[in-house]
């Protein structure tokens, strides 16, 4: 590092924003370069007939309580700079009707409301159970697992990061559509399905979301959160640039020296925090010939989520009252009858190209926490289905996902068509683009047993100058919190490595010793690399 070091923060997601933000408010000169013409990556958005769109499909687990917020009051800023506003039911579960079902369907649909208000949450419970045909003995394991999950302290979550939800399940609760239910909704967290999901970073997710009880959606749409970093970055002296590619990172004698811009036009900086997978930073923008062998290898074999096809509906009234309606459907099952043989053959599905026989939807509502979002009584849908990242060879071609998204949707939203202003689809193809990321992975470094805890990558890389922000490496929790997250750690990293003191963090663990922090982030950057 020199003594007057200059930094360069590639992408303007949630990690990118948050760490210019942080590195801006430490006095270093810092440059955020996005190569899209707005801000914001999944969180940008765009303007149609009165309506404002998220370009991702989003909700908030913790709002303001969480690393979004936190990255706020490490700056001195009011967590409420951000507006982030909640719903009576938090989600809908949603089916359609069948024979025998114990619930009372509506226009067909059977609906289970999430509430917010913890005290309307037995309610929510019983209905859940009846759902199901869960019986007592069945429903009080389903209780004691619930009970288990959230009084468990850090050690014992710690002691389930190298296995899966589906081990942690087992011993709890033998019923498969209990199982089906809670491992697709945990699996919604991270975009996997649940036998690969690490049961510690899923329980510990969960708990803190359940502690927090503030699942939102913020004022202005999802932009609202990397504007505002990004406005107070400015603010502290940050330079801002859009439409601004990066051809590649300049690496010489093993340390950072700037970047090269898709123009030709040289931007030195000693500091270089890349939010795209590492995968792409590594074998694309830096090359791997600056990197050990191990390292590479590694990298290589990392493994990203899932992404999803998306459509955004634009209705001419309100249809729906929840936050979200989630749910899976298919032409003769859906997650109240499944199995997990039924599961894992729709993921086994995923994985060959094929749409899947049960598709699984989420469907944010952003009109229901801020009407301004659309015209006086109109409603915006946001619905995603999961689909394979671009490196799959599909067998079904990419309209077939989109449609077999709105025949779910339709299925589960009555009267939806005779109410529609438009339908906007998403392809993988364009979120790969938009993202700028290698396949287009929804997480980058999936969170699953091997990817998390100690073996998850590190915030920095052996090139000296080289620091990962977002969904990419270091820090836990969902989406767009992780990225926040990782951004922090990632920041405390790069000011550890200047040799200057970490401020007390209000609601973090005291900061360890610098000399004890490098010493185990050391260790955790050999033991990942060198890791089978």
């Amino acid at each position: 590092m020199t003594d007057s070091p200059r930094a360069v923060v590639i992408g303007s997601g949630i990690g990118g924003t948050a760490a210019t933000l942080l590195l801006a408010h430490a006095g270093i000169p810092t440059t955020l370069l996005e190569k899209n013409r707005r801000i914001g990556g999944s969180c940008s958005g765009y303007d149609k007939q009165g309506f404002h769109i998220d370009l991702g499909t989003h909700m908030f687990c913790r709002g303001p309580h969480g690393p979004l917020g936190d990255v706020l009051r490490r700056v001195r800023e009011p967590s409420r700079s951000i507006d982030f506003r909640r719903t009576r039911d938090i989600a809908e579960l949603r089916f359609p009707e069948r024979a025998g079902m114990r619930l009372r369907a509506h226009e067909g649909v059977v609906r289970i409301a999430v509430p917010a208000s913890v005290a309307r949450m037995p309610r929510f419970a019983f209905d859940i159970a009846r759902a199901l045909g869960m019986s007592v003995r069945d429903a009080t394991r389903a209780a004691r697992l619930f009970t288990h999950i959230l009084t468990m302290g850090d050690d014992e979550i710690a002691s389930w990061n190298g296995r899966t939800i589906e081990d942690f399940l087992a011993p709890y609760v033998d019923h498969a559509p209990t199982i089906g239910l809670f491992g697709f909704l945990l699996g919604l967290y991270f975009i996997l399905p649940y036998w690969e999901v690490s049961a510690g970073e899923a329980i510990w997710s969960f708990q803190r979301m359940a502690r927090d009880n503030f699942l939102s959606y913020p004022r202005g749409g999802s932009i609202a959160i990397p504007s505002t970093y990004v406005r107070l970055a400015e603010a502290h002296g940050a330079e801002v640039r859009t439409g601004v590619g990066v051809k590649r990172i300049v690496v010489r004698d093993g340390r950072t020296r700037g970047v090269e811009l898709a123009d030709g036009t040289f931007l030195p900086a000693s500091i270089v925090i890349s939010t795209s997978s590492l995968r792409t930073t590594v074998l694309h923008l830096a090359g791997p010939e600056h990197f050990p062998a191990d390292y590479v290898d590694r990298v290589k074999r990392i493994r990203g989520s899932f992404i999803a096809v998306q459509a955004k509906i634009g209705l001419r009234k309100k249809l729906v009252d929840a936050g979200a309606i989630v749910g899976g459907v298919g032409e003769l099952v859906d997650l109240l009858g499944v199995t997990t043989a039924d599961l894992k053959e729709m993921f086994a599905a995923v994985q060959r190209g094929e749409v899947p026989p049960i598709v699984p939807f989420y469907c944010p509502v952003p009109t229901n926490f801020d009407p301004s979002l659309a015209p006086p009584d109109h409603q915006l849908l946001t619905v995603c289905a999961v689909a394979p990242t671009s490196d799959v060879t599909l067998r079904d071609p990419g309209p077939a996902w989109e449609e077999a998204m709105l025949r779910t949707i339709r299925r589960v939203v009555p009267r939806l068509d005779e109410n529609v202003l438009f339908i906007d689809r998403f392809s993988v193809a364009f979120i790969e683009k938009w993202i700028g990321k290698e396949f287009g992975p929804a997480v980058s470094t999936g969170q699953t047993p091997d990817q998390v805890g100690p073996n998850r990558p590190p915030v920095y890389a052996p090139v000296r100058g080289l620091y990962f922000a977002g969904c990419n490496a270091g820090a836990r929790g969902v989406g767009t919190e992780l990225a926040a997250a990782s951004a922090m750690e990632c920041v405390d990293r790069v000011l550890v490595d200047l040799g200057r003191d970490l401020a007390p963090r209000a609601r973090a663990t005291p900061v360890r010793a610098a000399g004890a922090w490098i010493a185990n982030a050391a260790a955790r950057h050999v033991a990942w690399a060198t890791r089978v």
